[in-house]
Formats: C-alpha cells, sequence, structure tokens
C-alpha cells in the first residue's frame, strides 16, 4: 500500500473513475505572519498523524464510504500573490468537482479560496469564521495579505455580503476591527458570549443566521481554542473555547450548504507532544463527519424518490 493511502484514516483513495467525496489541499505558506512562524509546516504533520485514527466519529458512525483525495501541497514561494495564484488555478478545479478542504499555512491562504468562490459561485456566499481575533484590518505591518487581513478581503468580493459572515471565538479585537463590526453590522459570537449561553444554543442562532446563503464556507483558525487545547500556534490567545465547544458547533451544520472548508495555523515547532496537531485532526474528522451526514441524507432522498 502507498504510504499516502494511509492517511486520512485510510480514507484517501487514489481512485480514477468519478470524483471523491473531499478534496484536501495544502498550503504551506507561513510568510503572512505577524510573529512566530511554523504554520508552514502544518499540512504534513497533521496528514503524517491522520494515519493513526480510525475512520469513525466519537458518536459511532463509520465513515468508510467517504473518499478522499489528497492532492497534496500547492507551490509557495516568498510573494503571497505568487502562491495565492498558484492555489486558485489548483482550486478552481476542486470546487466544481468536491467538497474541499484547505490545511494551512497562516490564514491568509483563505484570501485566494474567498476569490475563488466568488468568482466560481452563483448566489448568495456565507462564512463562519473561527477566529480568537477578528482578522479585519485592511491593512497590517505594511500588507494587504497579512493573516491579521483575511477576513476584510473576503468583505471586498462581489457575493460576500456582511449579512451573512459571522464570527466564532472572538476575544481579541483590533480597533480597527471592531470599528468595521459596528459599522457593518457584523454577527459575531465572542468566546464569553458562547461559554456564558451555551455551544447548543449558539449553534441554533448560527444556523438560522446562515439559513439563506447558496453556500457556506467554513474558516478555522485553530487559535480559536483555548492554548490549553491548542498550545501550537504562532500567537496563543488565553481563554479559548475548548474543543468540545467547536466539535457541538461544527456538528449542528449538516443542514447547511456547506461547500469546503479551511483549517489553519497549526504550527508543529511550537507544539507539545502534537496537541494542537490531533485537535486539529479531531476537528477535521467532524468536518469529514458533516459530509457524511450530507451525502447520507442526499442518497435517502433519491432512494424515497422525494
Amino acid at each position: 500500500m502507498d504510504q499516502r493511502e494511509k492517511f486520512w484514516a485510510g480514507l484517501n483513495r487514489q481512485e480514477k473513475k468519478g470524483n471523491p467525496h473531499i478534496h484536501i489541499l495544502g498550503i504551506p505558506y507561513d510568510h503572512s505572519v505577524c510573529y512566530r512562524k511554523g504554520a508552514s509546516l502544518g499540512p504534513d504533520r497533521i496528514r503524517e498523524i491522520s494515519q493513526y485514527i480510525p475512520p469513525t466519529l466519537e458518536t459511532g458512525e463509520n465513515l468508510k464510504s467517504l473518499i478522499i483525495h489528497d492532492l497534496g501541497n500547492v507551490t509557495v514561494s516568498l510573494d503571497p500573490e505568487t502562491t495565492f495564484s498558484n492555489a486558485e488555478k489548483v482550486l478552481s478545479d476542486l470546487f466544481s468537482q468536491s467538497f474541499v478542504l484547505t490545511l494551512g499555512g497562516d490564514h491568509s491562504i483563505s484570501i485566494p479560496i474567498f476569490k475563488t468562490l466568488d468568482r466560481l459561485s452563483q448566489g448568495r456566499i456565507g462564512i463562519l469564521f473561527f477566529d480568537a481575533h477578528t482578522d479585519l484590518s485592511d491593512v497590517f505591518e505594511g500588507s494587504r495579505y497579512s493573516h491579521a487581513c483575511p477576513l476584510r478581503r473576503a468583505l471586498e468580493l462581489p457575493k460576500v455580503d456582511p449579512k451573512d459572515v459571522v464570527l466564532v471565538g472572538t476575544r481579541c479585537f483590533e480597533p480597527e476591527g471592531l470599528r468595521f463590526i459596528d459599522t457593518h453590522q457584523l454577527k459575531y459570537f465572542s468566546t464569553e458570549e458562547i461559554l456564558e449561553r451555551g455551544s447548543r444554543e449558539i449553534g441554533k442562532e448560527i444556523m438560522e443566521h446562515l439559513h439563506g446563503v447558496d453556500h457556506l464556507y467554513l474558516s478555522i483558525d485553530i487559535d480559536v481554542l483555548d492554548p490549553a487545547f491548542a498550545p501550537g500556534t504562532g500567537i496563543p490567545e488565553a481563554g479559548g473555547l475548548s474543543t468540545r465547544d467547536v466539535i457541538r458547533l461544527i456538528r449542528q451544520l449538516d443542514a447547511l450548504p456547506i461547500v469546503g472548508a479551511d483549517l489553519v495555523e497549526v504550527s508543529p515547532p511550537l507544539d507539545n507532544s502534537d496537541i494542537t496537531s490531533f485537535a486539529a485532526l479531531k476537528i477535521i474528522m467532524e468536518i469529514f463527519g458533516v459530509v457524511y451526514k450530507k451525502i447520507q441524507r442526499q442518497e435517502r432522498i433519491f432512494l424515497e424518490g422525494k
């Protein structure tokens, strides 16, 4: 067996006929960080440990029927525009075929993903943005491509309306980000609010808020988790969500039209005993679970002739 076929709990199958259910692409780029690097090593480390888990969810569902195709990593360079252009060329083909999971890298890698979705999609694009930070800076430390800017870049796109964007787990607010939130009335659920009201109730409210979008994209910065659960990231912001909180929120999303997700800012050199990489992998498996449930529901509708 090819070593790569062991990745993703053995679900990474290089089958030639038909499209897989999920494509996975790495963008190992971390030259837009403002503090500590290392996230460029995240995609390969998460892949490596993914061979040591079973193809099941903790609630007992078996994902063995899922077909995943990991395409490896995009070629990156020191120049963000070159890197993002390379990514867009690959992503343009993938979104027409399957659900797409992209592994970062720092959070700036979401910028080419948002651009690709905006170009290809018909209708409203919703974004569910899990992050300790707002990432709404127009320019940060002289760059429009900083990892402090991806959500701002998304909201400049024609098909992304502020009313279709939700921030989750926010707890570090740059003044510019706060002004943008107030001016555009962006919906956000701070960590404090989630902990007070509970993740199940917040999940229901997210569903209600985003129910009208045509396509939903899920962007997850691992620093949404408290550093106790994810120490291996560039800016570990204390007071965050637990892995359990994030799992519960994701598990409620299968009724929404999710077309892709990214998971970013895992930095193996800053990690301890792969705690952060395993937390990322746990979240990724829940995303697989959402895709699996959507496939199962579609098959039932087909069989019932509805």
